[in-house]
């Protein structure tokens, strides 16, 4: 493993324990479901914002790193996905949906950070969390509030 290998582990753990802190804790303060999935959009979305450098490695550069490296990613998607699949409580018949839903979602929403990185994290904005919001409520809270998260005020940092 050379060097820049090393040094993308090492920021993609070291910043995906922090990001798992944060969101934990935004996660935590909220009561509901949606309230929650919310909090942590707009923590990842200030995590992702403080720090360009960071957020590089940990959204783009890993891609090209080590194995270890995929795998710590693999761990913050698996994470956000079974926050998104928490949404099936919310349904009558909780089995009517699949956990592809979440996955696909939370896949989704990478690429979506991943493309807005690429840009500059100047363009990871709060209409970015209410959009992606938006994507994620729908298939468990229905259309009307889909479209509430489309006017949903935004969170300021933790």
């Amino acid at each position: 493993m050379g060097s820049r290998d090393a040094e993308i582990e090492a920021a993609v753990e070291v910043g995906t324990d922090e990001l798992l802190l944060r969101v934990s804790r935004a996660f935590a303060g909220q009561e509901r479901w949606a309230d929650q999935l919310r909090a942590v959009a707009y923590e990842m979305l200030w995590f992702l914002r403080e720090d360009e450098g960071r957020a590089r490695l940990m959204v783009i550069d890993v891609l090209r790193s080590t194995p270890r490296a995929i795998e710590i990613r693999e761990h913050g998607m698996e994470a956000l996905t079974e926050l998104i699949d928490l949404g099936r409580r919310q349904l009558e018949d909780p089995d009517s949906l699949p956990r592809s839903i979440a996955a696909v979602t939370a896949g989704t929403i990478y690429n979506r950070l991943h493309v807005g990185v690429e840009a500059g994290v100047e363009t990871l904005t709060p209409d970015l969390v209410r959009e992606l919001m938006f994507t994620a409520v729908l298939p468990y809270l229905g259309t009307e509030a889909a479209l509430a998260e489309l006017e949903a005020p935004a969170m300021g940092p933790a």
